[in-house]
């Protein structure tokens, strides 16, 4: 099995956990995005980087995946951020990382 371009190690994968969980609470998730033979770690999203994605939305709609996507990068294949192919695809992902729980809404 070939080894995939950003492959981090099992240690490193375990420091970010650890890390992630002590910064941004118990919640927090570490993600591997994994694309042809490239990967990538990301961190779930949280709501102070969120809010300063939203603050970009009036002067460049693209530019909330953007800071959102750098906010939570972790390591791996900088082609998967860097090449639009890879990055399209990835931003596609951005809503799933901020691990919304939704509930049901009823008129009462």
């Amino acid at each position: 099995m070939k080894k995939s371009t950003g492959t981090a190690t099992a240690e490193q994968i375990e420091n970010w956990k650890k890390e992630v969980k002590a910064k941004y609470g118990d919640t927090a998730e570490v993600f591997a995005y994994e694309v042809d033979d490239k990967v990538a770690y990301l961190r779930s999203v949280d709501r102070d980087l969120y809010s300063l994605g939203a603050a970009k939305v009036s002067t460049s709609p693209a530019k909330f995946n953007e800071i959102v996507i750098n906010g939570i990068w972790l390591g791996g294949c900088e082609e998967l951020r860097k090449d639009d192919q890879y990055y399209f695809g990835l931003i596609d992902f951005v809503e799933e990382l901020m691990g919304k729980k939704k509930g049901s809404l009823k008129t009462l």
